[in-house]
């Protein structure tokens, strides 16, 4: 097939204006302006979402040393109360043993 039996090349200048009209209308062919319009809106949303995201890190980050924080006072809140318990049990194992002795010291006296 040869270039001259192509239906756009045929139709010549007239084709070649309504192909140029054809990419306007569809919006394929823009002016620079609008581009730049286009590429300066788009670099402002990228820069916003950019700030954004670097705010949630920064909270996240703080969020994350606010839960260590609180596990750590709950961690110790729990040995505290463990070793309360254990000097608790401590002291009623030596107060039994101290009971049963002197009640098998009663009952050999007798």
């Amino acid at each position: 097939m040869e270039w001259a039996q192509i239906p756009v090349i045929q139709l010549g200048a007239v084709g070649v204006l309504l192909a140029v009209l054809w990419l306007v209308f569809t919006g394929r062919l823009v002016p620079r302006s609008t581009l730049e319009d286009v590429r300066a809106d788009r670099d402002a949303r990228v820069a916003e979402a950019a700030a954004d995201a670097d705010a949630w890190r920064q909270l996240y980050a703080s969020e994350c040393e606010a839960h260590q924080m609180t596990r750590q006072a709950h961690a110790e809140e729990v040995r505290a109360a463990l070793l309360a318990s254990t000097e608790g049990a401590a002291v009623a194992a030596a107060l039994l043993t101290e009971i049963r002795s002197r009640q098998i010291g009663a009952i050999s006296d007798t």
